[in-house]
């Protein structure tokens, strides 16, 4: 079948708070230098995704003569307070298991809603240029969630997708106008990413 859009989800390249399994939202990170991240396409001349350099710079590898179009949009949660911390450090905090709970409608101190984010994501999504048919997102692990949730073929929720650094989930459109008005993607599918090269 031919598709009119194709949306690529790629989650950006490691960091050491990923490694160290701590809460990563707006504070601006490098990615780790010792990945060996692959070429996935040599040709590719536009990428789209979050602001933080974490992403443009997985960007620079993964299509490395595009041009990178950040949005703010895209950026993960706002963790607040409990940015740069583990699990183990904040589960006996309180107002932390109220917040995982209840994330859609509760904030971490000085952070966002599920439902801020995801607000804020839909709208990222709606001011991708029009025109094209390949959009190739660099985005977090929570920015692709909230984007599978609203968009693949199905309903689903937050914590059914498992989103990794290592994987690609490409959606697909028959028209433009389906894409374009928001509606739910076509075909989804989801693979290594170095199964994708040349995309």
């Amino acid at each position: 079948m031919d598709y009119a859009v194709t949306v690529y989800l790629i989650r950006h390249a490691r960091t050491k708070s990923n490694n160290e399994r701590r809460y990563l939202g707006w504070v601006d990170e490098d990615i780790l230098t010792n990945q060996n991240l692959p070429v996935l396409d040599s040709r590719c001349e536009t990428v789209f995704g979050s602001d933080l350099k974490r992403c443009k710079q997985t960007a620079a590898y993964y299509f490395p003569i595009a041009s990178y179009f950040g949005d703010v949009g895209f950026r993960e949660s706002n963790f607040g307070e409990f940015e740069g911390k583990t699990y183990e450090e904040l589960k006996e905090i309180q107002q932390y298991r109220n917040w995982i709970d209840d994330p859609h409608r509760l904030a971490p101190p000085s952070g966002e809603t599920l439902e801020e984010v995801t607000k804020r994501c839909m709208g990222a999504i709606a001011r991708l240029p029009k025109g094209l048919t390949r959009y190739p997102l660099i985005l977090h692990g929570g920015t692709i969630r909230i984007l599978l949730v609203h968009l693949a073929p199905e309903s689903s929720g937050f914590w059914d997708w498992h989103v990794s650094h290592d994987d690609m989930f490409t959606l697909q459109w028959t028209t433009r106008e389906a894409f374009e008005e928001g509606k739910r993607c076509t075909s989804l599918s989801v693979g290594p990413i170095t199964a994708n090269m040349n995309m």
